[in-house]
């Protein structure tokens, strides 16, 4: 192997086992026993364009 295919290599080992380190700290969506802030959303297209109104 060549110096650019080894350090291709790396790049790539480096950058996979980086991905499972930084995804075993993440969670998705509320958790249980955690509060939910408040959501707003702004409303970019129709009616209720500039507008903060909940759709629900």
């Amino acid at each position: 192997m060549n110096a650019r295919s080894m350090l291709g290599a790396s790049l790539a080992t480096a950058l996979l086992l980086g991905g499972v380190v930084a995804a075993e700290g993440l969670k998705s969506g509320p958790q249980v026993g955690k509060r939910v802030t408040p959501f707003n959303p702004l409303h970019v297209t129709g009616s209720g364009k500039g507008g903060k109104a909940c759709l629900v």
